[in-house]
């Protein structure tokens, strides 16, 4: 019995070592995007909102795409999505729309 405790107290950190999985996860984990709601983000997009605003109030998105605008997605509250729009990384929003996971979208007013 006592050989297999010290096996096993020598083996471990190899184990833990050798264990793959998280290799392509990138940045923070972050319960901002577990509990993120439209009603908590819509103060937040006005007319001034950059990319790396959005990045850092809400977090990294759960989706973007690139190649002339840039879009944004947040994964929120009952299985919704938040499109934010940008004309570059240093533009300012250009638009904001939450579609529904039966796939509507509907516009989200940019605040003053």
């Amino acid at each position: 019995m006592r050989i297999t405790r010290h096996a096993l107290f020598l083996a471990f950190p190899l184990l833990l070592v050798g264990c793959k999985g998280t290799e392509h996860v990138t940045g923070a984990p972050s319960d901002v995007l577990e509990n993120l709601t439209v009603a908590a983000m819509q103060p937040y997009i006005t007319r001034s909102l950059t990319p790396q605003q959005a990045v850092d109030r809400w977090g990294t998105p759960n989706g973007s795409s690139g190649g002339g605008v840039i879009v944004l997605i947040y994964n929120v509250d009952n299985g919704q999505k938040v499109s934010l729009g940008f004309p570059s990384l240093d533009g300012t929003i250009q638009f904001a729309r939450v579609t529904s996971r039966t796939g509507v979208s509907t516009d989200l007013q940019i605040l003053p």
